[in-house]
């Protein structure tokens, strides 16, 4: 008998919601980086900005900045938890079908890196996806949270050492001075990568801005002992949270939900404000005590408001079901993002690069995510997957899945 998937009868709707609100906030952050170099996230704020939009970026950087793709991290891990768990259920094959779906993922990423933006976030997903099945597939759940707090310290370790090297180093003016201009060099070297992606991506054309790509990705990956930890931790989070029960029958834990939410809230709120008020001007390739100490408290925040907004659309989901379509086609929806945003600004679509004020920004997003959600539900109402979606899952079980939805 051929493979097929479908979607499941006894889908958790909750689960859905909280990928629409995620997808939300991901658009949030995303929008700064579609008119903005990639390069630009490690030295600091966009210069210049005042007034509304100072504020509106401020407030951004604080409430979701860094707190989003956690969110949507753990639901990545707790649908590898899920998937698992049904295998297991119905004794159905798992491993190779699940690695195939990793790999294709890779190959979407790579695409949407390479070819529409180079933001992409699919890429690192699925290669820590890949080290979560080599390391844990057997792990404990009591052990799956310790693994996460130790992915979350292994990258601040190494930059408190930078941190106290260089602070160590000022009993020798000679060795601070040279050590001071390693690091200049590098941030001068960073500023110079920023003016050529903006000149790039204001004025070149399709292939120019694949080029720049290529250099974005390298970036990125070059600065995967940063990026890969945190999410491998989250992944481990989410996978806690299924197999403890927690997200698979919420209606049992409200109690441990509605203290997350409070907690999170509670101390995850000041911790953001001092992430942000250290870092906003900081230059990240100078690792200075304050920079260390900002990008700690900028951990500690997104682990406990993202924890806390789980907890606040859990168990707000009931009234909250009408994001449930966009996060059904998260994929589809989040490379749309990607497709007309750059667009938008880049200079081989509309060339709107720097025309854009920040503040605009959060209206933008509100406004374009209401149109999906609204084009979700007309899809999702004709469709049983998404575009993404169902060329996703084809290419898993290589073969075409059935699209429209029986009458």
């Amino acid at each position: 008998m051929k493979a097929t998937a479908s979607p499941s009868s006894n889908r958790l709707d909750h689960l859905d919601v909280l990928r629409g609100f995620a997808l939300f906030g991901i658009l949030i952050v995303n929008f700064e980086w579609f008119a903005r170099p990639l390069q630009a996230i490690v030295i600091g704020a966009e210069p210049g900005l005042s007034g509304a939009d100072l504020v509106i970026d401020w407030l951004i950087q604080t409430l979701a900045e860094g707190k989003f793709y956690p969110l949507f991290s753990m639901l990545f891990g707790a649908g590898f938890a899920l998937m698992f768990e049904r295998a297991v259920q119905h004794r159905t094959p798992f491993w190779g079908l699940y690695l195939r779906r990793l790999f294709v993922l890779l190959l979407l990423g790579l695409g949407h890196m390479l070819l529409v933006w180079a933001g992409d976030i699919l890429v690192v997903y699925s290669l820590c996806a890949f080290v979560m099945v080599l390391l844990f597939r057997n792990t404990p759940i009591k052990r799956l949270w310790k693994w996460a707090l130790f992915f979350f310290v292994l990258p601040l370790s190494f930059m408190w050492m930078s941190a106290a090297f260089i602070t160590l180093s000022q009993s020798d003016p000679e060795l601070h001075a040279q050590v001071m201009a390693e690091f200049e060099g590098d941030a001068q070297s960073m500023r110079e990568a920023v003016d050529q992606a903006i000149q790039v991506h204001a004025e070149g054309s399709w292939v120019d801005n694949v080029g720049q790509r290529i250099r974005d990705a390298q970036f990125t990956l070059g600065n995967a002992l940063f990026w890969v930890p945190p999410i491998l931790g989250f992944f481990l989070i989410g996978r806690w949270l299924i197999q403890t029960g927690r997200l698979t029958h919420p209606h049992e834990h409200r109690m441990y939900f509605r203290r997350w939410r409070t907690r999170g809230l509670v101390l995850g709120l000041p911790l953001a404000v001092g992430a942000t008020t250290l870092l906003y001007r900081a230059d990240y390739t100078i690792p200075t005590l304050p920079v260390a100490t900002g990008a700690t408290l900028a951990i500690a925040a997104g682990v406990l408001l993202s924890l806390s907004y789980l907890s606040m659309i859990t168990l707000g989901s009931e009234r909250l079901k009408f994001l449930a379509p966009a996060g059904r086609m998260a994929l589809s929806n989040y490379l749309a993002q990607s497709l007309f945003w750059t667009w938008m600004f880049y200079g081989h679509g509309l060339g709107l690069w720097g025309q854009v004020p920040r503040w605009s920004h959060l209206l933008l997003a509100l406004g374009f995510f209401a149109v999906q959600v609204w084009l979700s539900h007309w899809w999702m109402a004709r469709f049983r997957f998404g575009p993404a979606e169902w060329l996703w899952r084809s290419l898993t079980y290589w073969q075409a899945q059935p699209m429209r939805r029986s009458n």
